[in-house]
Order: C-alpha cells, then structure tokens, then sequence
C-alpha cells in the first residue's frame, strides 16, 4: 500500500472517528512509511509526505475528541450507576437500647 493510499484511510478513519480503521491505517502507514527510503527523492514525494502528515494531525485532533467524549461517557456512566448503587441500597432501621 502506497503512502497516498494510507493517508486517505486515515482521513476516512478520522473522519468517522473509527479506532480500529486509524489503527489499521496506523499499521499500513508504518509499512508505507518504512518502504520510503528506497524511493529517490521527488517533488511528487515531498508532496505526499507533507499530505501524510497534515492527515497524521487530523487523525490526532479526531483521537483526541474520541478521548474527551470516552471521559465523559465514563463520568456519565459512573453516575449512573451511582444512582442505581444508591436505589438498592437498604434504608437502616433505627436501634433502640432498650437497657437503660
């Protein structure tokens, strides 16, 4: 897989914020990225990498949005369950000391 290749997965992943599509564009691009140096330095080369990094960013931007929102998910989730915890929870019946 050529590197302009991987960078369109990338942006495809990133774009629908799918973690398994950026991890696996992740593995191509690696792959892409290691069959470079056998390449003569180009134009169209130097193009191509300039467009792999400015996607490498948005894949960034859109894991860290995927982040925030997994945060507050799990925040929500927690007080959820809280909630529940607390509905179960059994009301303690008062003690009398009937001794003294």
């Amino acid at each position: 897989m050529t590197l302009d290749e991987t960078t369109r997965l990338i942006r495809a992943a990133a774009g629908t914020e799918d973690l398994d599509g950026l991890q696996q564009a992740r593995i191509q691009r690696d792959a892409a990225i290691a069959a470079l140096a056998t390449l003569p330095p180009t134009e169209e080369l130097r193009a191509s990498l300039a467009d792999a990094i400015a996607a490498g960013e948005e894949a960034r931007r859109a894991l860290g949005l995927i982040k925030q929102r997994l945060r507050s998910e799990s925040r929500r989730l927690a007080a959820i369950q809280t909630g529940f915890l607390r509905a179960l929870r059994i009301p303690e019946t008062p003690h009398f000391d009937y001794k003294a």
